[in-house]
């Protein structure tokens, strides 16, 4: 166990955290990094950051091609997450007649990124955050739901999860979440 470490916050818009750890495995098996056996034990690390990497299947075409609306729906993502928007930027691509959106938006916390493939009923999207006070779990809700998402696969990464050695790796647990038609 690491002794010393300090609860996460967010101070200044800038992450300031120390992991405490819960478990070690031994050095032979993982290089003696601290991982969780469960997800529950995942939840209480204190950590960097949770990085929640989210595939949005089956989205109504319309929704995934207006650079406006995806804004407008990125950064009430954030809200819904409880973040601090810095900034957000989105670009529309027209390859061959196909119009598909990218952008991030950036939060005090870290940022949210999305990338649309409307022909493909398909979005890509990113949420990292560090501190506490956020909930990039419900980001990702919020977006199923105003896309029209059929399905939602999410792997949720728990990052910044010291060694002994003094390097960061990160633990990964994916989840399939059927959405409500």
């Amino acid at each position: 166990m690491m002794g010393d470490g300090l609860r996460g916050a967010v101070r200044g818009g800038r992450c300031d955290l120390r992991a405490t750890a819960t478990e070690r495995i031994p050095s032979g098996a993982g290089g003696g990094i601290s991982q969780p056996r469960s997800r529950r034990q995942r939840s209480k690390l204190d950590t960097y950051g949770r990085h929640i990497i989210c595939e949005l299947s089956g989205c109504e075409a319309s929704a995934l091609v207006d650079v406006q609306a995806i804004r407008t729906v990125m950064v009430e993502a954030a809200r819904v997450a409880k973040a601090e928007v810095r900034e957000a930027v989105f670009h529309q691509f027209i390859p061959e007649g196909v119009a598909g959106v990218s952008g991030v938006v950036v939060l005090s916390e870290s940022h949210i990124s999305i990338h649309t493939w409307p022909e493909r009923g398909y979005a890509a999207i990113d949420v990292y955050t560090c501190g506490h006070q956020t909930s990039p779990r419900l980001a990702c809700e919020y977006l199923s739901r105003v896309l029209g998402a059929g399905r939602m696969f999410i792997t949720e990464m728990t990052r910044g999860i010291p060694s002994l050695d003094g390097q960061y790796t990160h633990v990964a647990a994916p989840e399939a979440v059927p959405c409500a038609a």
